[in-house]
């Protein structure tokens, strides 16, 4: 069974390598092998150790638990931007998990949060257009894509992102219903 909790500072170890492995995973396409083979996994480990030790009270990060282990996680940025509203920093989970609902778990979970937090904003995110089965799964919870430019990430070369936008997290609550 899949728990669902708030994030600690001590899960930075988990989350990264999660992060760095679906990056490796997905993104072969997209992101230099070498920053990818050689540099994700400390690049993220330094960036989750650093989010997680911070206070802030406009950002929540949860991670999914299967038999004690971290298994996915996501991070959500409240007024992260005057126009789009709450930013969805990051939805990842591992491979053994995949399909098994995990992710539309936490995606629920983290706009309840939202919710609870500012009932109106709206929420979005980026996704590389490579990602299809990302942008399916996102589509299928009710997200738009509403915006098609360039990634601005170091590592990925100007790759083709879309921002994917739900109007508020009442959407996003009802679709992963």
């Amino acid at each position: 069974m899949i728990q669902l909790r708030k994030a600690q500072y001590s899960d930075a170890r988990a989350i990264a390598h999660l992060h760095a492995a679906g990056w490796r995973d997905t993104y072969k396409n997209v992101m230099s092998s070498d920053f990818l083979e050689n540099h994700a996994q400390n690049e993220r480990f330094s960036h989750w150790q650093t989010l997680l030790n911070q206070s802030n009270r406009d950002m929540a990060v949860f991670v999914a638990e299967k038999e004690g282990n971290v298994e996915g996680f996501i991070c959500v940025m409240l007024k992260k931007d005057a126009q789009w509203g709450t930013y969805i920093d990051s939805l990842h989970v591992s491979s053994a998990l995949r399909g098994q609902g995990a992710g539309k778990k936490l995606l629920h979970h983290a706009a309840e949060w939202v919710r609870s937090e500012d009932s109106e904003s709206p929420l979005y995110l980026w996704v590389f257009e490579d990602n299809v089965r990302a942008i399916h799964f996102y589509q299928n919870l009710g997200g738009e894509i509403v915006e098609h430019t360039v990634s601005d990430m170091p590592s990925s070369d100007n790759a083709p992102v879309f921002r994917i936008s739900w109007k508020n997290a009442d959407r996003l609550v009802v679709s992963s219903c």
